[in-house]
């Protein structure tokens, strides 16, 4: 069996969202891409691609920024159960086993160094989590509450307004929901090697109270070059009221390798 690789090209890694602007230069632009990947051929074949990145345009009191995200994957399956997979089933098309595509458009206007109001558009599709395609717009405010040359801790609260599209089999098909959001974030440096940072982002519905959403992004980094680092990150994403007939906790950990561009 051929073993596994990752790769990943990104920027420093930095929270997401709101980010304050220094008094120079007074423009500013940023832009960072992560990729990993595992390819596995032998006695099993299987295949993924993950993928993410963002850009922001800073300018006086104004910012413009934009994420994107991806993970594909697929495999030969066993379908009988054996524990090997038989000629048969390799000469059989592979089966998608991963399929998430996401993307989201923000702008902030800094009320003061540290305080901003937002708005953000965004949409998602992840057939496996329930959903043709999910599509939100949310504002809100933002405040950076330390602002420390090893630490920064941060908090955003808002609305969001999503339309949900789901597979087909699902009744109803289709739903908006209303939700508060509140989002805290931090990242400590413990030196100049290595950092961690934990951001956690909470969605409750205001009209059925029983609707929580909960994602949490830990990561770890450690430099190991001029440019290099190694990054360990854990997502979790929770839905107290999943789609009908799917699971409300989803996991994703990689271990990939950062390329620092800027």
């Amino acid at each position: 069996m051929v073993p596994a690789f990752s790769f990943a090209l990104a920027g420093e890694s930095a929270f997401e969202g709101a980010k304050v602007p220094d008094a120079t230069p007074a423009r500013e632009a940023h832009a960072s891409a992560e990729m990993g990947g595992m390819l596995a051929f032998g006695n099993t074949e299987t295949m993924s691609l993950t993928g993410q990145g963002g850009a922001s345009y800073k300018w006086k009191k104004n910012q413009f920024s934009g994420t994107f995200a991806v993970n594909w994957g697929q495999s030969r399956i066993d379908t009988d159960a054996d524990g090997k997979l038989s000629d048969a089933e390799r000469a059989a098309p592979y089966v998608q086993t991963a399929e998430r595509e996401q993307v989201a458009l923000r702008y902030d206007r800094f009320l003061s160094r540290r305080d901003s109001v937002y708005v953000l558009a965004g949409a998602f599709s992840d057939t496996f989590a329930g959903y043709d395609w999910r599509a939100n717009g949310q504002m809100g405010v933002a405040r950076l509450f330390v602002e420390r040359p090893t630490t920064a801790f941060r908090g955003e609260l808002g609305v969001d307004l999503a339309r949900e599209d789901f597979v087909e089999g699902i009744e109803p098909n289709a739903q908006t929901v209303v939700s508060a959001r509140a989002l805290v974030g931090i990242r400590h440096a413990f030196n100049k090697h290595v950092s961690v940072e934990d951001n956690v982002e909470v969605y409750e519905n205001l009209v059925a109270f029983d609707d929580v959403r909960v994602n949490n992004t830990a990561a770890v980094t450690a430099a190991v070059a001029n440019r290099l680092a190694l990054k360990i990150s854990h997502q979790l994403a929770f839905d107290n009221v999943p789609v009908e007939g799917y699971q409300p906790l989803d996991h994703t950990t990689l271990a990939t390798i950062v390329f620092t561009v800027i």
